[in-house]
């Protein structure tokens, strides 16, 4: 017995669970004995009060239920829940004088996940509360792999920017919702001879750490892996003199001597940009075009930026 009751106390560790319960001299009880096995309990004295704390930010996983309750009964209680659109959604032992079979089908009908007939034995109970965090441990399971597979779909998996499908994506919903947009271009200089003296782990390692500057100097930007030592930048909302700025920042942050100390690498890496600003009416391909030409002319300097004025049709350097 000593063992077993280790064994729950193990399980239930850091596990809340609530009880939805009228009768105080029931609630007190069963309180008392999931608190013994190392569970954390909040109590509700009726239907009301637990669907309150059932919709919380940090509602228990776990729910034990009365059926016959004031305010809203536990197959209502039940039914509420089940209502919701919600990735984890609550267990639910529904546990009740109502033995009868047409009620244990009602009640599992109403979308409690076990059912449990008082009165009840504690082993039973403790049995059932295991398979409760069983399923519970399943569903967030699942949860956690269809997050994973769906960040897989989007983000490149080496640098945690946006595939290529998914910036070129961002960049059309931008064009077409008509708002202020500069976007830029950034190449990593001599990629192809840093692979070839360093190995394809440390030219991956350079695209990673650029990615990084990229997000500390411009938090609010959509980065997107466009190439193998390409990223583009959207920056919704901002001008072409403000995306200017932040290019400049970027590039300097790039360029710092802290920069092989975040990637392993033994040399500095530096990028040239390619600058170009929605004129309100270039459709996406051509807006990338325009980047494309500024960031043509930036890479034949190095470690610079190009801006493609699209009110005047031409480009100019910028250090």
């Amino acid at each position: 017995m000593a063992l077993a009751m280790g064994t729950m106390l193990s399980e239930a560790a850091t596990m809340r669970i609530l009880i939805a319960e009228d009768d105080f001299a029931s609630r007190i009880l069963l309180q008392a004995v999931l608190v013994k096995w190392g569970y954390e309990v909040v109590a509700a004295n009726d239907g009301e009060v637990a669907w309150t704390v059932l919709q919380g930010e940090t509602a228990p996983p776990i729910a034990i239920v009365d059926w016959m309750m004031p305010g809203l009964s536990g197959v209502d209680l039940c039914a509420r829940v089940r209502s919701q659109a919600r990735e984890l959604v609550p267990y639910i032992l529904m546990l009740t004088a109502k033995g009868q079979k047409e009620d244990i089908s009602q009640g599992l009908d109403s979308g409690a996940d076990d059912y449990l007939v008082k009165p009840f034995d504690l082993a039973e109970l403790g049995a059932r509360l295991r398979v409760a965090r069983r399923a519970i441990a399943l569903q967030r399971e699942l949860v956690e792999s269809r997050k994973a597979i769906q960040y897989q779909a989007l983000h490149d998996l080496t640098t945690g920017a946006l595939n290529r499908g998914s910036i070129l994506s961002a960049l059309s919903e931008a064009v077409s919702a008509e708002k202020p947009l500069s976007i830029m271009l950034i190449a990593i200089d001599g990629h192809k001879a840093l692979q070839q003296r360093e190995g394809a782990a440390s030219a991956e390692a350079a695209v990673a750490g650029v990615v990084q500057r990229v997000r500390t100097s411009a938090p609010e930007a959509l980065i997107g892996r466009y190439g193998a030592d390409e990223l583009l930048v959207l920056s919704i909302g901002t001008g072409l003199n403000d995306a200017t700025t932040m290019a400049d920042d970027i590039r300097g942050a790039v360029a710092s001597p802290t920069f092989p100390e975040s990637t392993g690498l033994e040399t500095n890496v530096t990028i040239s940009l390619g600058i170009a600003e929605w004129d309100g009416s270039a459709g996406a391909e051509l807006l990338l075009c325009y980047a494309d030409a500024a960031l043509y002319a930036a890479r034949s300097i190095g470690n610079t930026i190009d801006v493609f004025g699209l009110a005047v049709g031409e480009a100019q350097s910028a250090e």
